[in-house]
């Protein structure tokens, strides 16, 4: 009788142990988050916006978190392909999209068909930052203001395009030629720096861009902005006039932004590790400095602040496709 004990005791006591261990290793191994390289997955293409502002931050946050950043430019289909990757992957905190309105915008009526729920498949990490668009063309075209743009286009319906390598650029495309009343040819593309080059060449006339993409070709003097969406003129353009003081009516303000999103399901560890270390970076004067340089301004939160901003944006989609008429691409 008490040998059978003992040898109870015994096994009981071996497997306690090994429940133990295995218990403990699983902790150690949660607990160092994170223990590999974090995959952060770019919408857009090198050279893009998106593509500059978010190495910048992927360094300094590699040193935080004491392993590689890795840029994965995923992009096409109006950011949907970087998107659904990341709804798509293990929801370990090692894979994680740094989104932008396109997230909310795209199920909201600018595309068909999307195989994602921006609320049911992602964790919202941090809100990183913002900007705002202008209209810009090609240094050698001849019209100078938008005056003289709009008196173009109205005298040559059908003959003018607009490129487009993001959402601002379809938007605010499709606003214009509603505003003016005069149709032109939407020309899209994967991304902004392609966009670009076919407006350099000539072969798209006008497009509308992020600040930081169009900041340093204006300064080589390779375009000329003709228009800014802002509601006030910005530090980059002092001198171009804003949607307001052009007197156009049919625009919306719709300024980009970018966000961190996980997969649902994120461990809570992961979260707010990542979103600690780049709010610390973002909050930093230097990377400050070089983002506002680019017209680009840093808007760290909290996951919550991201959630509730996340549904806010989206109803704000709904709305202004449905007050614009905005058909899906």
């Amino acid at each position: 009788m008490n040998f059978h004990f003992a040898g109870t005791a015994r096994h009981f006591s071996r497997g306690f142990t090994a429940a133990l261990l295995l218990g403990l290793a699983s902790l150690a191994a949660h607990a160092q988050f994170p223990n590999k390289p974090v995959r952060l997955v770019v919408p857009f293409g090198p050279g893009s916006a998106t593509d500059t502002f978010l190495r910048i931050v992927a360094e300094p946050l590699g040193t935080a978190l004491g392993q590689s950043v890795v840029i994965d430019n995923k992009p096409g289909a109006m950011s949907v392909l970087a998107v659904e990757h990341v709804a798509k992957s293990p929801p370990d905190g090692y894979t994680v999209v740094a989104a932008t309105n396109s997230i909310v915008a795209n199920p909201a009526g600018i595309l068909r068909s999307v195989n994602y729920d921006p609320f049911r498949d992602f964790t919202p990490i941090t809100r990183l930052a913002g900007t705002s668009y202008v209209l810009v063309v090609a240094a050698d075209q001849p019209w100078r203001t938008l005056d003289e743009l709009v008196a173009h286009a109205r005298a040559n319906p059908g003959k003018l395009n607009y490129a487009s390598g993001n959402l601002g650029g379809v938007l605010y495309g499709g606003m214009l030629q509603k505003s003016i009343g005069v149709n032109m040819v939407h020309v899209p593309f994967k991304s902004t720096p392609p966009a670009l080059l076919e407006l350099l060449a000539g072969r798209v006339h006008i497009m509308f861009t992020d600040l930081a993409t169009a900041s340093g070709q204006v300064k080589a003097g390779k375009v000329r902005p003709l228009l800014a969406t802002a509601t006030q003129r910005t530090a980059l353009f002092p001198d171009v006039p804003t949607i307001a003081e052009t007197g156009i009516r049919g625009f919306a303000d719709m300024p980009a932004w970018w966000a961190l999103y996980g997969p649902a399901g994120m461990p809570n560890d992961a979260v707010e590790r990542l979103n600690r270390e780049v709010t610390t970076i973002l909050q930093r004067p230097d990377i400050r400095s070089r983002l506002l340089a680019m017209g680009i301004d840093a808007v760290p939160s909290s996951p919550q602040v991201l959630a509730d901003f996340t549904r806010e944006q989206s109803q704000n989609y709904v709305r202004l496709i449905k007050e614009f008429n905005i058909q899906p691409e």
